[in-house]
């Protein structure tokens, strides 16, 4: 019990330096993946760079495959932009262990220390930001465009990780919030629809890279959308519609 004690004082400084850091990365994340300029990509490496000493702190107190996320964040000279951006984002996934998609919380989420500040950090991500509505004869749902531009597919609500098999060439990706796992399915679908997120949420990220029209945060997408419904999403506007035909 000492030493547990002795660990979460040790954590609570090593949260209060990572908070205004991982803020940061994801601050020149986003803009880098709006304009993919040099310089703007070598302020993104340097913001990743910083966070390193503090994240490799975690790394004797955490399951080895979930810190080799980070030991390869150390020599990121070796990796592309996308799998810097991709590594970086599991790293932070794995050391704060967001309770995803309605499962729980497992029990080394719940020993470690430091996990439930992280979440609280991590879930900034997650917030839904307002928009205007835009009710039309068609609307099913509205969020934030994350990644601009218009996709047209059938549906594909998961609310689970275990249904991507579900997924199909083309399809529009309806669910929740994004994890990590996801990014097995961002090659086939056309377009990608969460109920929760800002743009900086994974989803977003994940979408930029992979120029997926994108909208995030609609609030209750996957309930007003029903798999195999046809749908046209406007990643500009940030709304989502039911095709004519429907």
């Amino acid at each position: 019990m000492i030493f547990f004690n002795r660990v979460r004082i040790m954590y609570q400084n090593e949260i209060e330096q990572l908070k205004p850091l991982v803020r940061d990365v994801y601050k020149k994340i986003h803009r880098y993946q709006l304009e993919r300029t040099l310089s703007y990509e070598l302020q993104m490496r340097e913001a990743i760079a910083q966070t390193i000493p503090v994240l490799e702190v975690f790394i004797a107190h955490i399951p080895a495959y979930k810190s080799s996320y980070i030991k390869v964040l150390g020599r990121q000279e070796q990796l592309t932009s996308f799998d810097l951006i991709m590594c970086f984002d599991r790293a932070i996934y794995e050391l704060h262990l967001y309770a995803s998609l309605g499962k729980g919380i497992g029990r080394y989420a719940n020993e470690a220390p430091w996990s439930k500040e992280l979440r609280t950090l991590l879930n900034e991500r997650q917030e839904i930001e307002p928009v205007n509505n835009i009710v039309g004869e068609f609307f099913l749902a509205s969020g934030k465009a994350a990644c601009s531009g218009h996709a047209e597919g059938t549906a594909v609500v998961l609310l689970s990780k275990d249904e991507l098999r579900n997924v199909k060439l083309g399809d529009i990706l309806v669910t929740t919030m994004t994890t990590p796992d996801f990014i097995e399915v961002a090659p086939l679908i056309a377009g990608l629809v969460t109920d929760r997120g800002g743009i900086v949420c994974h989803a977003a990220i994940l979408a930029r890279e992979f120029n997926l029209p994108c909208i995030v945060g609609c609030g209750n997408a996957t309930e007003t959308i029903t798999s195999g419904q046809k749908i046209r999403i406007d990643a500009i506007s940030g709304i989502v519609m039911g095709c004519e035909s429907q």
